[in-house]
């Protein structure tokens, strides 16, 4: 009976060296990690940008469950704060998520654009992010903006430059961002139509996420000329929409670029270090 006893006991000990072991190094990995993750959230957008406890999300898909269930393959079960969540513009397919993530999750800084919707998920949205003790704070959405992550990286705001005129269509108010690391940018462009008229002067970026889902109205040759990226990101799902369209597809092929989608290959992952001194593509995961 003591030998078993014994035997037992050192079992447990072995398994439990073994799980605290596995778990330290996953600890150490995930602190040391810089990730950009396009997320498949169906017809809709949601982007995580973390490194080791520090999170930026921006959007959050329709669907709330879809959404956790995501972010729960990258952000540690133990971490139950999301640093900065952004709001590009208030259409149900990039904020329905949110509600869910906010009850969850302690959001610490949210930030969006003066853009209202009378929709039932952006009410519902406005009412989580008024609940709590600690509710998060509230930043408007203009180029002056950046984020700096502490281990390298930052998120800057391209657009819009201010305060959106009133009655200013949804998608034309979208929030326009590049997230640069090392010698990488990611530009992230929400749902932004004829995005050369909005962004001129916009500069060079290597991966692209093609605006709208990849709409007939996006990425025409003049701005693709302009980004020059060498890798566009599809965020996309079911839809009666004719996302992408085909035309936006090979105008985007013309240019050489390497086309990712997330209804086709699930989330879509970057990893970035200060050895690569930027970012490359690490894979999918459905």
């Amino acid at each position: 009976m003591r030998q078993i006893l014994v035997r037992t006991l050192f079992i447990t000990l072995a398994l439990a060296v073994l799980v605290g072991g596995v778990f330290s190094y996953w600890a150490w990995k995930n602190a040391h990690e810089t990730r950009v993750v396009f997320l498949d959230v169906g017809q809709g957008d949601a982007i995580l940008i973390s490194q080791g406890g520090n999170q930026i999300l921006i959007d959050g898909g329709r669907s709330g469950k879809l959404l956790l269930s995501r972010l729960s393959r990258y952000v540690p079960f133990w971490d139950r704060t999301i640093e900065t969540v952004i709001m590009t513009h208030p259409d149900a397919d990039h904020i329905g998520g949110l509600p869910d993530l906010i009850h969850n999750y302690q959001v610490r800084t949210f930030i969006a654009t003066n853009a209202t919707s009378s929709s039932d998920v952006f009410k519902l949205l406005q009412d989580r992010l008024g609940e709590g003790v600690e509710k998060p704070a509230r930043l408007e959405a203009d180029k002056r903006l950046s984020i700096a992550l502490p281990d390298g990286g930052t998120l800057k705001i391209l657009f819009p430059d201010g305060p959106l005129p009133e009655n200013t269509e949804s998608n034309e108010g979208s929030v326009v961002s590049r997230f640069s690391y090392g010698q990488t940018d990611f530009l992230l462009a929400g749902d932004l139509p004829h995005e050369e008229t909005f962004l001129p002067d916009v500069s060079e970026s290597e991966i692209l996420k093609l605006s709208h889902h990849g709409s007939k109205y996006s990425s025409d040759e003049k701005f693709l000329a302009l980004v020059k990226p060498k890798e566009a990101i599809v965020s996309v799902g079911q839809n009666s929409y004719g996302h992408p369209a085909p035309e936006t597809l090979t105008r985007v092929a013309a240019t050489g670029a390497i086309i990712r989608r997330t209804d086709i290959s699930g989330d879509l992952s970057y990893r970035c270090s200060a050895n690569l001194d930027g970012c490359v593509f690490s894979g999918v995961s459905r």
